[in-house]
């Protein structure tokens, strides 16, 4: 049973008098909860309000499908009243760590006791306004942090393709060059004289220089080259006559060309030749693939310095049509999933002064947001266009839309339709700050099929 002694030792019930304490009795319950008890878990109805009189409760949120300790409430403290007073479920799991003893108000006792106990009831006012800013401000890092990892991730396993496709054609040239090298000097042996090696040698740069205007074949068309000019080789016992055609193929050779090109080798180095000429196309490929792949790598950091806006002061001049090309870029591993993008970009549209990387982050969250709503396969269209002095951005989707009852409630802090656990509810809301503190202004307008995030940014000046 809770007495006045129980509540008078604590700081808490300090200023209360006799009958705002009898109240409090009167209109509490007591709860024992053992060792690894739990009193309530995340999610569930937010109807009671607490204060530890003996033990200790620990409080935990799940963020990312992983348990997070937020804290605890010793002797003392106080727990549950931001759900109750936000009207939203209980965004924590509270459980005893040791031996606890609470006194619990319900819902409607809660209501009354601001009316019942001033003092106490100002005394959870600012403790729930002290709380809320300092969670906030843990949500938003986390956010931050959440979405920097999935980034990284995603940055990660793109740079890791070209990558990897460099290595391989490094390490397949490293044993094709001394190859390579070999049969040139065998060709020396086999009695072609200089003026023939020169003109072997201007043949294999004009095969390679040829191959990017080169038309595609169709699987029958190759097939058919292939076996042509293998039988070709093979006649003139080349080894390895069919591999060394689909070599030759590719460059777009043919038995015609071949002909006049060994009509005065010495007989003994055709073959060779031959071998030759497909030998250093694919290790011209080999190069090709490391350029590519390098070239890939190389657009990706750049995408990335650009996208962060590394090395630059806090406020830039802001080209947001490259800013949304770079978001892209970024977010290239989501959109590889089903998802085709649609652009309407101005020419020349004029630039802003603001902070370049905070606004990606407001064009990663809506786009990420429609990715997420459309399932992962659906259109994106981006429009941008000069709306007098200022920049207009439009973001839309084709995914299910948004309910009007949900509609009006989406830049609100910690409001997400996720599951407990797969977001925060700060996406929007960080979003919503950044475009103010520019001066701008962000709507949504949707319905089944189609959904549009405008965003309205000034030319001038900005604050941020």
């Amino acid at each position: 049973m809770i007495t006045h002694q129980d509540l008078a030792s604590l700081s808490l019930f300090e200023d209360l008098t006799d009958d705002e304490l009898d109240w409090l009795i009167a209109n509490s319950t007591e709860q024992l909860l053992a060792t690894g008890d739990y009193f309530i878990h995340e999610g569930e109805p937010a109807d009671r309000f607490y204060v530890v009189l003996e033990g200790e409760l620990q409080v935990i949120r799940t963020h990312n499908g992983r348990e997070t300790v937020m804290g605890t409430t010793p002797r003392g403290i106080m727990g549950g009243e931001l759900a109750i007073l936000n009207g939203i479920p209980s965004s924590v799991t509270a459980r005893a760590i040791l031996p606890s003893r609470l006194m619990v108000l319900g819902l409607a006792a809660f209501r009354q006791m601001f009316a019942a106990a001033p003092p106490l009831g100002t005394r959870v006012l600012q403790t729930a306004a002290e709380r809320m800013q300092n969670f906030a401000a843990f949500q938003k890092q986390q956010e931050k942090l959440a979405a920097l990892g999935k980034l990284s991730a995603g940055l990660a396993h793109e740079l890791n393709n070209p990558a990897s496709a460099a290595q391989r054609a490094a390490s397949s040239l490293r044993t094709a060059l001394p190859v390579l090298q070999s049969r040139a000097l065998r060709l020396c042996k086999l009695g072609m004289g200089a003026e023939q090696i020169d003109r072997l040698a201007a043949y294999q740069e004009t095969l390679v220089a040829r191959l990017g205007s080169l038309a595609p074949l169709s699987t029958i068309e190759r097939s058919d080259r292939e076996d042509t000019l293998g039988d070709w080789l093979a006649e003139r016992d080349v080894p390895g006559a069919y591999d060394v055609a689909a070599a030759l193929v590719e460059l777009g050779v043919t038995a015609e060309e071949l002909d006049g090109m060994i009509a005065d080798l010495p007989l003994g180095a055709v073959a060779e030749a031959l071998a030759w000429l497909a030998e250093s196309a694919a290790a011209d490929g080999l190069l090709r693939e490391i350029e590519l792949s390098s070239r890939r790598i190389a657009e990706l950091v750049a995408a990335v310095k650009a996208y962060s806006y590394m090395d630059q002061g806090p406020v830039q001049e802001v080209d947001i049509n490259r800013d949304l090309e770079n978001t892209l870029t970024v977010l290239g591993h989501k959109l590889k999933k089903g998802v085709t993008v649609e652009r309407e970009y101005a020419p020349a549209l004029p630039r802003i002064l603001g902070r370049g990387g905070e606004l990606n982050q407001v064009w990663t969250n809506i786009i990420v947001n429609a990715i997420e709503a459309m399932g992962y396969k659906g259109t994106i269209r981006l429009t941008t266009r000069a709306e007098h002095d200022f920049v207009m951005v439009e973001i839309a989707d084709d995914g299910p839309g948004i309910a009007p009852e949900i509609l009006t409630r989406i830049f609100e802090p910690f409001f997400t339709t996720k599951g407990v656990g797969k977001g925060t509810g700060l996406g929007l809301d960080i979003s919503y700050r950044i475009i103010k503190q520019h001066n701008g202004s962000i709507e949504v307008q949707s319905r089944p099929g189609h959904t549009r995030f405008i965003v309205r940014l000034p030319v001038g000046k900005s604050k941020a």
